[in-house]
């Protein structure tokens, strides 16, 4: 068993597909059939059941995937230690986040990184929803952001910052004005306020179905009885983004954006209706040791954000 095997489990595992595992690791779908059947031969065991729609882990799967699990990440505390061992002058962090989180917090978070630790270098995997929780599980990173709930069982965190939901909307947008007008500044409210009612009916540039922002949208909408027409349906908040710009129509977006944004032609709306936040958090795996450099990282996060 080793690194690379391990690897090709695990994306089989958490994917279900051969051709979407085979995707994801950059390789022919026939090559990664040809290489599971040759572990398969190795430990003299069946790891996938591949007669339904979807392949899944026999008994065997799931345990070579449970010790798999084990040994990523002690091969990863392995290398942390090495590090430490070097003073913390050289070596690298991994730290998982998705991607818009990524544009908006690692570049001041990276500046300040590289002021205290000159010699070391963080490494920022961009991931999206599922694949990013399946890394933290599989022990590929240092620090994850995300935000909660989390498996407590797995992960200790700490609160990063409180995310709400504010609304985008562009000066190139035909009905800005009837929006604009409708707004007003309420105290202790970062961005101006509007009612929802006077969305009514607008085009909104929406996520895919499976995005959590797409259905506070859609229950909002159902809450206030009322109906937004779709312009456009993008696969990222970067791409929605673009698109508000291009005043394709109006999004529903994380605070987090509208506090980043310096696009002086899009304007940041909060609702006069009760959205529920989210809490952003920087987690690591319960249990795991954390270095001087990962804790005086996790600090930089807390104390920037």
């Amino acid at each position: 068993m080793n690194t690379k095997q391990i690897k090709y489990v695990l994306v089989l595992a958490r994917e279900g597909s051969f051709s979407q595992a085979a995707e994801c690791l950059n390789i022919s779908q026939p090559s990664l059939s040809q290489y599971i059947k040759k572990i398969e031969k190795e430990t003299e065991t069946t790891l996938f059941d591949r007669s339904g729609s979807t392949v899944v882990l026999t008994e065997a799967g799931k345990v070579y995937v449970e010790t798999g699990q084990k040994i990523l990440e002690m091969e990863h505390r392995m290398e942390q230690q090495f590090s430490d061992l070097a003073a913390h002058k050289t070596g690298h962090i991994v730290v998982g986040i998705s991607p818009y989180r990524s544009i908006c917090y690692m570049p001041q978070v990276a500046r300040k990184f590289h002021e205290q630790y000159p010699g070391m270098h963080l490494v920022v995997e961009e991931r999206v929803g599922r694949d990013l929780i399946a890394g933290a599980e599989n022990g590929e990173f240092d620090l994850c952001i995300t935000t909660l709930p989390v498996d407590e069982k797995q992960f200790s965190y700490e609160c990063i910052m409180r995310e709400q939901f504010v609304l985008a909307v562009s000066q190139e947008y035909a009905f800005y004005e009837k929006i604009a007008s409708g707004a007003r500044v309420v105290a202790n409210e970062t961005y101006p306020e509007i009612d929802m009612q006077l969305c009514a009916s607008m085009d909104f540039v929406m996520l895919g179905e499976t995005q959590v922002m797409q259905h506070v949208l859609e229950n909002l909408c159902e809450e206030e009885h009322i109906s937004i027409q779709k312009a456009v349906e993008c696969r990222s908040i970067e791409t929605q983004l673009s698109m508000v710009k291009a005043g394709m129509g109006m999004a529903l977006v994380p605070s987090t954006i509208a506090r980043f944004s310096k696009d002086k032609d899009i304007r940041f709306y909060s609702l006069k209706q009760h959205i529920p936040h989210r809490d952003v958090v920087v987690m690591y795996r319960k249990g795991q040791k954390l270095s001087q450099a990962m804790k005086d990282l996790k600090d930089i996060f807390l104390q920037a954000l």
